[in-house]
């Protein structure tokens, strides 16, 4: 008879009693969760309870059929995305994002770098390789350096760009799911769902949809986060150097690792950015940053950003209160410092706790956010590591309310329920944004759980 986890089977007669571990609290969802961690003593202070052999054969078909329904949603969300995306490929040139990047790029290899961060250049080049666009126009805010590592996509025909850009962001959310199966620990199960989860959700579909930066920003992350576990500080400052891509979102969390004197990944992230700003250099020149500067600055490119259709505190004042733009983003951008201010004294204070990187994932994140400048409802794919540890004991316990509001709520991030809320209400003049009044609450809590002296979180090991 084939062992099932956790037994040990000597005979396979019926009645043949086997020795099983007595189980742990189990929550009711299951599908995330994993075993608390119980010292050796604790372990053998336990009582073991005997199994019979028939008990063994059937607890190893329940848990077969359990991976077979949590393979069935991982097939039923992977096919349901890559369909929704294959049949999104005739509207590439309404809806793409791609002409942000590629475009830029090719004029960076025709000698016209500085002309990429005008919307008149932009204009010209964009309709020039693309001509599916029509007269729509995408604005470049990436910084200078993130330019200068996508610009490699100009060595591409644009009609292979597209599907050469698509299929690296597909890669990046599958490497994503990986390690993060590696970071926490995941078994397979847990692994399917989680693969169903990020397949069938808003974010996913619209970053595959228009071809945005969110899967190489979520891989970056979390591939940063698995360098922090295993002590791999030069490795996570090369990682973290990606999100130069859009720093706005990461601005909090780098001040949280500052708090908790994570130096040296901070200072390789540093060096990686200024060789970065040498080559941005080399590629657009004085003038080409001045545009830049200009660009992001002027009030005719609000337009082109969107900040109303954002689920962060900018973008829900702007849907109340439009003809107070000015002094709206002035307030959310000294929130936005405040919040850089308190994620640094959150490290601070979390500064000896042995998981202090994952604690900053937890509470520091998800504020940066909805806080942030500017984050569409694709970027919220970085909280997935958050909602990770929210189902995952190892570092902070959260009990059944806490976990059962996080899955109610995210009802609202999932297919078809979030395009019907973004085309039926909120792009018709909808007043409230609930993608954010989910956000904040949510964001707030979190951050005051793990402010919070909680016995369960340890301190460092001592050398």
């Amino acid at each position: 008879m084939k062992n099932f986890p956790g037994c040990r089977c000597p005979g396979s007669q019926s009645g043949t009693t086997l020795r099983r571990p007595k189980p742990n609290k189990v929550s009711i969802f299951g599908a995330f969760d994993t075993p608390s961690l119980l010292s050796s003593e604790r372990q053998k202070a336990h009582e073991i309870p005997r199994l019979t052999t028939d008990e063994a054969k059937k607890l190893e078909r329940t848990a077969r059929i359990e991976n077979i329904i949590a393979t069935l949603f991982a097939i039923l969300g992977v096919g349901t995305l890559f369909g929704l995306t294959y049949l999104s490929l005739p509207a590439f040139g309404g809806i793409s994002d791609l002409p942000e990047y590629y475009a830029p790029a090719k004029l960076i290899f025709e000698g016209k770098g500085a002309l990429g961060y005008t919307l008149d250049g932009l204009a010209e080049a964009q309709h020039r390789f693309f001509p599916s666009m029509g007269g729509r126009i995408v604005a470049l805010f990436v910084p200078p350096q993130g330019l200068a590592l996508v610009s490699p996509i100009a060595l591409l025909s644009p009609d292979a760009s597209r599907f050469v850009w698509k299929t690296l962001l597909v890669l990046c959310l599958a490497a994503s799911v990986f390690l993060l199966k590696k970071t926490f620990n995941l078994g397979y199960k847990q692994t399917c769902y989680l693969i169903a989860a990020i397949s069938l959700s808003d974010a996913a579909y619209n970053s595959l949809r228009i071809d945005q930066l969110a899967p190489i920003l979520l891989l970056a992350y979390v591939a940063a986060i698995y360098c922090f576990k295993n002590n791999n500080n030069i490795g996570a400052g090369m990682w973290l150097a990606l999100v130069i891509l859009k720093p706005q979102q990461f601005l909090p969390f780098m001040a949280y690792l500052a708090g908790t004197r994570k130096i040296k990944p901070l200072i390789v992230c540093a060096g990686i950015v200024a060789a970065l700003s040498v080559v941005a250099w080399l590629q657009i020149g004085q003038t080409g940053w001045t545009n830049y500067f200009a660009l992001v600055s002027a009030p005719s490119s609000v337009p082109f950003m969107q900040p109303e259709l954002t689920p962060t505190l900018r973008g829900q004042l702007l849907r109340l209160f439009p003809s107070a733009s000015s002094s709206i983003f002035s307030l959310t951008s000294g929130l936005y410092l405040f919040s850089i201010a308190l994620s640094a004294f959150a490290g601070w204070k979390l500064r000896e706790k042995r998981d202090s990187v994952l604690l900053g994932v937890l509470g520091v994140m998800p504020l940066g956010l909805v806080l942030s400048m500017h984050c569409h409802t694709y970027d919220l794919l970085l909280l997935i590591p958050t909602i990770l540890l929210i189902f995952n004991d190892a570092v902070m316990p959260f009990n059944q309310i806490w976990k059962l509001a996080v899955m109610l709520g995210a009802i609202v991030f999932v297919l078809p329920l979030s395009v019907e809320i973004q085309h039926d209400y909120l792009l018709k003049g909808g007043q409230f944004n609930p993608w954010f009044f989910l956000l904040l609450p949510l964001s707030v809590a979190l951050l005051a759980q793990v402010l919070k002296k909680n016995p369960n979180v340890q301190p460092k090991e001592s050398n």
